[in-house]
């Protein structure tokens, strides 16, 4: 898959001393592939984030009752763990609208060709 993409590029590296426009055409689909694989990721990590920070406000305790967690910790109950809660939901919110935001930026813009200028 690498030694295709890498192939790809060096053709269209090609075809762009040809013709730009060409080139800039043939780069749409992997722009928007990379812009939907972020979306997928983005979505993936608000989906976790969320579903952490329910499981942490409805057990009213961080980290929840029957998970395993790598080293020892102390368990946060009460006001501390809706803390947990909640910076965990705001996260979520902040990566979702970083993607939103993402897929708004404008896409890269083909350069306009150059009219040489004339003297009068």
């Amino acid at each position: 898959m690498l030694s295709y993409f890498h192939d790809f590029l060096q053709h269209i590296e090609a075809l762009a001393t040809a013709s730009p426009e060409l080139a800039f055409e043939k780069l749409n689909p992997v722009h928007a592939a990379a812009l939907g694989v972020t979306l997928g990721c983005a979505s993936a990590l608000a989906g976790l984030l969320a579903y952490v920070a329910l499981r942490v406000y409805r057990a009213g305790q961080w980290p929840p009752p029957g998970w395993r967690v790598v080293w020892e910790m102390r368990v946060r109950t009460g006001q501390q763990a809706t803390v947990v809660a909640v910076f965990f939901l705001l996260l979520a919110i902040v990566v979702m609208v970083d993607a939103v935001w993402l897929l708004h930026l404008p896409g890269p813009v083909p350069a306009e060709p150059e009219v040489p200028l004339q003297e009068v």
